[in-house]
């Protein structure tokens, strides 16, 4: 691929058979998430798709994709099947969004968080294919105030569980470490928080101005969002992924990072939107 981005039309599963085995250095997509909104959200995409997204992955590349708290199960289990390994789930807050009918308010989208296998060690596949590690460090929330100090070091150390773990120590046992000055070490929940916490997380939802007049999706995601979860998992100059595409909002954010793309989205429609919206950051 030479150009640095590139946006097919067509059935996502046909048109990575045209991609080699070990191309792209992460996945990120937002598919269908099966709540029957249009045609195209008829199901969640099944394990023969995610096969196709596992063999054009580098080895120990991260594979992110939303998905509804309804059907999140039946999506991480076709994701699962396909011979990726889930590794976490991110939890996206919207506290922006209405509750339905004899349903309780809408404040999260789940993020499944899955890897392609390493080969050999962390250090090894890293050395070989140029991913497999998260980039927690470029990531960190900034404080707000002065970094903390003087906490029980070796944390990690203490996280233990069952009746053989132990979870208390003192400074003095352990020794004490003060806070990394570059903010807080990133977690595995993003959005609009609530009040004193709203500095823990990160990304609130699409504005009307982002989306564009001319975007007609329903379900587009917020550039910011979508950068900063390629900055955690796509290493830099990495090709980036999404097969689907929709409006483009992962093209924006990989571009704007230096990333390569290329997006694949089943609706000419959307395709052209996402064009519209990714042709300025190609100039």
């Amino acid at each position: 691929m030479t150009n640095p981005c590139d946006l097919i039309a067509g059935d996502c599963r046909q048109v990575l058979g045209s991609f080699p085995e070990n191309h792209f250095d992460g996945c990120v997509t937002d598919p269908p998430y099966g709540m029957k909104m249009d045609e195209w959200d008829h199901r969640v995409p099944e394990t023969a798709t995610w096969r196709e997204v596992l063999r054009v992955l580098k080895p120990g590349a991260f594979c992110l994709s939303f998905c509804s708290p309804q059907l999140y199960h039946r999506l991480a289990c076709n994701i699962e099947d396909a011979g990726l390994l889930i590794q976490d789930q991110i939890m996206w807050l919207t506290t922006t969004k209405m509750p339905g009918r004899n349903r309780l308010k809408p404040a999260h989208e789940p993020i499944v968080v899955a890897q392609k296998p390493l080969v050999g060690a962390l250090s090894e596949n890293l050395a070989r294919w140029g991913v497999g590690r998260i980039d927690v460090e470029s990531t960190r929330i900034p404080w707000d105030k002065e970094p903390p100090r003087g906490w029980v070091a070796d944390g990690h150390r203490r996280r233990t569980f069952g009746r053989a773990g132990r979870t208390t120590g003192s400074g003095r046992e352990f020794g004490t470490v003060d806070a990394d000055p570059r903010g807080r070490y990133p977690s595995n929940v993003l959005g609009d928080g609530l009040g004193e916490y709203q500095k823990y997380f990160y990304a609130p939802r699409v504005t009307r101005r982002e989306r564009g007049e001319f975007n007609d999706h329903p379900t587009p995601k917020p550039i910011d969002l979508m950068a900063y979860l390629i900055r955690l998992f796509v290493p830099p100059g990495g090709r980036v992924l999404d097969p689907f595409c929709g409006s483009g909002s992962t093209g924006i954010a990989a571009l704007t990072l230096g990333r390569r793309f290329v997006g694949i989205d089943v609706s000419e429609a959307y395709l052209e939107i996402a064009r519209r919206r990714i042709e300025p950051y190609l100039a």
